[in-house]
């Protein structure tokens, strides 16, 4: 922190301008060549945030913006010119001089004015002497008629300009004396010269910023804007800052925390100029906050509890209740982590405003009469809450987090003894309360949770491509990993540059952390496509950012207002949103009935079921399809609790039902035969038969009574199917019909090789030509029936399958083999 200088501090009498100037830094105003005299910005050439290089044209002398070769003038001149850039860069600049360069000084030794013209360099006084003389070049008349300099005659008298006056006439700078002429020429000069003086802005020069003009207050707030938004590393341009202390010296405001932001637009800010200014608002407001002070308003900023966000209670009707509902506020922010804590928060407060909105509208005294609130009061806001549902102003489940949430903060606030005597609800009924009875019961959802269906995810795999064009690479990695991974968004756009690391049996695992319950360097193993996504993208950002130690960088380095790498990207809900919208429809086949019939249709997929949270819910089903315990699911997804994990998939029994009478439909027995039964006394029997008549084979089904008894470990023939009167298969046990007869062919190329084994021992081995005849004729008796069928019922057949096959595990006296996980981009290597 700087010291105040003791004048300034007695000229400034506001005590909160003093807090601020106490808050900049001196590297900072160092930085920034700050003079309090002379009151003027200058921004350095090197510098990672602030920095504006020399133009590379030569003979310009302006400052480009960071990271780019030439200036904005430069590259204007480039594209009218026609040229090459190459050919561009090497012709020179026309001039030498312009008026942003700044003023300069008359070219005598020792003259205190400014030059009349610029290619000359001499003041008026001395132009003329130069004319008058026989000199030819000013060169010349310096070298042979020595000169002595002449005192100035001061500043120009607009208020925001610190040129010099190059005349005892003028009250102006040539500039500014220029401009009030043309004003007056033009006839938009308002008559009044004083306020034309307060307000007008200083000239305009390249990496300077006047605040000349403005009110003390307003030069601290705007220099500690820059500061703030310098060491978040935000770029503020010179010309931005410049616009915006104009535009505050013509509107003549006193202090940025005084205005509104209908102020800013009659002012003539543009958004992104009202965007600086809000945030610089943000700044100073939260400049000398605690918790203690922001207890007391409203709406709170919780950057100064620890969090990101604004929690607001101004909605809440009855004052008392306000207040107690703040008090539970912040008892409970404490014990909140993650980046979400405002958004869950609010939808708590929201329960409480609905409370108090049933409140003014049902009740005569608009429940501010504490003491007169009942029981009645809660069962009539229970039934404003179920009208509300039922006329479709909210969903079933949000009118249960209503009710469940207005019952907790109830309960706790009277735990907190807010009703007690003087607390800000004393004399509350202990019946104004809610019981778990008052709760409804949670909607049956029928529906297999929020995953994407297999078909929409390889339409978004196939179109990566795509989002990188819209977003960045960052927001495609993002994506891939949210994919593959299962974590949450924030815990992979905040993975740090060394996520990757393997596991002492050498499997490859992802290091995050999991904020939200604040479990800290969580492992998880990854397949080997996924972590060469993670290595290239880790290339990339060190080749990025070579000087930045990798310790601190983060993989997803966010693209702007972030020159080191420290910062990872924010949300890419907006990104993905937009390219999701720019995808052509995606159509999945759904079955409808129509006429009695079940029919397959291609329909387009709702995309407001596709964001970057649905691929967790993804990667839960396509775990608990593959038969994945319940208990690894559990720890895969790092959840403490069973149930949470169960709320991420869900198994559809009618779905189920309806697929096993589809494929059951095309059953066949050893020989190859079909298996007709009425359709009533199949269903039925094959529904019971999988609960408890039948057990699982290889590539079928055993209905053999003691094998079924004995958990398919009691098989007398040893597992030899084919040659099995009790043995089923159906149409979709296909695949794995077609790897047995692979197997089997292999096998029997294997034996009748060089191999080293007794001759019984082979004979008992290899395979008969007999069963690989009837496998063979299995196979084909079964493709036959499918190719009779009709596209429509193939398609039908296919959807069926696919389900019956979710979840399909064996057991041949051996441990249960699970379903190998679907790949939405099968192209990867493995």
């Amino acid at each position: 922190m700087i010291e105040t200088p003791m004048p300034l501090v007695q000229e400034l009498q506001d005590l909160r301008t003093a807090v601020i100037v106490d808050e900049l830094e001196a590297d900072f105003l160092s930085l920034v060549s700050w003079d309090w005299e002379l009151r003027v910005v200058r921004y350095p050439k090197i510098h990672p945030v602030l920095g504006m290089p020399d133009c590379e044209i030569p003979g310009c002398t302006k400052g480009t913006p960071l990271g780019e070769p030439v200036c904005v003038g430069c590259t204007n001149r480039w594209r009218q010119s026609g040229l090459p850039f190459e050919d561009f860069v090497t012709a020179p600049r026309q001039g030498t001089y312009h008026r942003s360069d700044g003023q300069t000084l008359c070219r005598v030794s020792d003259c205190q004015r400014p030059p009349r013209l610029v290619t000359h360099g001499l003041c008026t006084t001395h132009e003329n002497r130069w004319l008058t003389s026989s000199e030819l070049t000013v060169e010349d008349f310096l070298r042979n008629s020595p000169q002595r300099g002449l005192p100035g005659f001061g500043p120009c008298q607009v208020a925001a300009c610190y040129r010099l006056r190059g005349s005892d006439r003028t009250r102006y700078c040539e500039v500014h004396r220029g401009r009030l002429n043309r004003e007056r020429r033009l006839g938009t000069f308002a008559g009044d010269e004083e306020r034309w003086r307060l307000t007008t802005p200083a000239v305009a020069v390249n990496r300077e910023v006047s605040l000349r003009g403005l009110p003390d207050r307003l030069v601290a707030e705007l220099l500690y804007c820059l500061q703030i938004r310098t060491a978040r590393e935000v770029k503020t341009r010179d010309h931005r800052m410049r616009h915006i202390s104009d535009q505050l010296r013509l509107f003549q405001a006193p202090s940025l925390e005084t205005l509104e932001d209908d102020d800013l637009v009659r002012a003539g800010m543009v958004d992104d100029l009202r965007m600086i200014i809000r945030g610089a608002q943000t700044a100073l407001r939260r400049l000398g906050a605690t918790a203690e002070t922001e207890r007391l308003k409203d709406v709170w900023d919780l950057f100064v509890f620890g969090h990101h966000g604004t929690l607001n209670f101004s909605r809440i009707y009855q004052r008392p209740l306000r207040e107690a509902v703040k008090v539970w506020a912040y008892d409970e922010v404490p014990r909140r982590r993650g980046r979400n804590v405002a958004s869950s928060m609010q939808n708590m407060i929201r329960g409480m405003e609905q409370l108090s909105e049933s409140l003014r509208l049902q009740r005569d005294d608009e429940g501010h009469q504490l003491r007169l609130l009942s029981r009645t009061d809660m069962v009539s806001f229970c039934n404003r809450v179920a009208f509300l549902a039922e006329t479709g102003v909210f969903g079933a489940h949000h009118r249960i987090n209503v009710i469940r949430y207005v019952r907790k903060i109830v309960n706790r606030i009277r735990v907190l003894g807010l009703t007690g005597p003087g607390q800000v609800l004393e004399g509350l009924p202990a019946g104004f309360s809610l019981s778990m009875e008052d709760i409804p019961d949670e909607p049956e959802d029928t529906e297999a949770g929020r995953d994407l269906p297999d078909e929409v995810m390889r339409e978004l795999c196939d179109n990566l491509d795509l989002l990188e064009k819209i977003g960045n690479r960052e927001f495609r990695v993002a994506t891939e990993l949210l994919i593959d991974t299962g974590r949450r968004p924030d815990e992979i756009s905040t993975l740090a540059l060394e996520c990757l690391a393997k596991d002492p049996d050498g499997t490859l695992v992802l290091i995050y952390d999991n904020s939200k319950n604040y479990r800290l360097g969580r492992r998880l193993p990854i397949a080997k496509a996924t972590a060469a996504v993670i290595t290239e993208q880790q290339e990339r950002v060190r080749e990025r950012f070579p000087v930045t130690p990798a310790g601190k960088l983060k993989l997803l380095p966010s693209p702007v207002a972030n020159p080191e790498g420290t910062k990872p990207i924010g949300s890419i809900g907006d990104a993905h949103r937009a390219w999701v919208n720019a995808l052509p429809d995606i159509m999945i086949p759904v079955v409808i009935e129509a006429d009695g019939q079940l029919v397959t249709k291609l329909l387009p997929f709702d995309k407001s079921k596709i964001f970057p949270y649905a691929y967790r819910h993804s990667f839960a089903q396509r775990h608990a399809d593959a038969n994945i315990a319940p208990d690894v699911l559990m720890d895969l997804m790092d959840h403490r609790e069973l149930s949470t994990t169960q709320g991420y998939y869900r198994v559809s029994q009618e779905r189920r039902r309806e697929a096993v009478d589809r494929v059951t439909a095309l059953q066949f027995d050893r020989s190859g035969n079909r298996v007709w039964r009425k359709a009533q006394g199949l269903l039925d029997s094959e529904h019971v038969r999988r609960a408890i008549g039948e057990v699982a084979t290889a590539y079928g089904i055993c209905l053999e009574p003691h094998n079924v008894a004995a958990g398919g470990q009691s098989c007398p023939l040893r597992f030899r199917c084919i040659g099995c009167d009790h043995f089923r298969t159906d149409v979709s046990y296909l695949p794995d019909l077609e790897r047995y007869l692979s197997d089997l062919l292999r096998s029997r190329e294997r034996l009748m090789s060089a191999f080293e084994a007794d001759d019984w021992a082979r004979s008992e081995a290899m395979p008969s030509e007999e069963e690989i005849r009837r496998v063979r004729r299995l196979i084909n008796r079964v493709k036959a029936d499918l190719d009779d069928l009709s596209d429509e019922e193939r398609a039908q057949i296919e959807e069926a399958v696919a389900v019956v096959r979710r979840g399909r595990s064996v057991m041949l006296g051996m441990p249960r083999v699970g379903q190998p996980l679907p790949d939405v981009r099968p192209w990867r290597l493995p």
